[in-house]
């Protein structure tokens, strides 16, 4: 196979993608982005971000601790407290433990609620301060702020590439002066995690 002709494939096919998600920033989401040379400009004399602060997650699924796991109503305070307060995976795996070693194995609604506390990252990765995961759809809303960095970084580079190759499953949409994705086919918080973790994988 001739190296040189296989890199030109991938620069063509590269160059389209880039166009695509261009045509989708400059067209689509005009208005949205009238002002993104001048909120670069003014991020970048502060501390540029390029994820949400938080993500909210609202779903019709069971996640949560329940009486039969930890009878105490201030200990189940305690360690949602304590979950809500866990930054990255390590420290979710030591709660795990510590939940294991102090009340037994751990059951399915905490582990469901464990894999909100991951979706939750991703969602903040994916610049999402809000997520609604009701009825097998999950719709994301993105940073309220289109001055954002996010907005010029490689995740949503990623999120756009994501829509153009899989249309059918991922739809970006404006709506009510807020930036949304909407993903079909997620029954459960861990489909939804495959789904943005997918997204999030794109090259860019």
């Amino acid at each position: 196979m001739d190296f040189n002709e296989g890199n030109s494939d991938v620069l063509v096919c590269t160059t389209i993608l880039e166009e695509a998600v261009r045509e989708l920033k400059d067209e689509h989401f005009k208005e949205l982005f009238a002002d993104a040379q001048e909120g670069s400009s003014a991020l970048a004399r502060g501390s540029r971000r390029d994820q949400s602060d938080d993500c909210i997650i609202e779903t019709d699924l069971t996640m949560l601790i329940p009486n039969s796991n930890v009878s105490e109503t201030a200990e189940r305070l305690a360690l949602y407290r304590k979950l809500d307060d866990i930054k990255d995976e390590g420290e979710l795996q030591r709660f795990t433990d510590e939940v294991t070693d102090r009340f037994g194995p751990i059951p399915h609604q905490v582990n469901e609620l464990m894999e909100g506390i991951r979706l939750r990252w991703l969602g903040q990765r994916m610049g999402l301060e809000k997520m609604v995961l009701k009825k097998g759809t999950l719709i994301g809303t993105f940073i309220a702020d289109q001055k954002h960095g996010f907005f010029e970084s490689d995740s949503f580079n990623a999120v756009l590439r994501a829509v153009q190759a899989q249309p059918k499953r991922f739809k970006v949409y404006e709506k009510a002066g807020t930036l949304r994705i909407g993903v079909q086919d997620v029954k459960n918080v861990h489909a939804a995690k495959q789904a943005l973790e997918k997204v999030l994988a794109v090259p860019v």
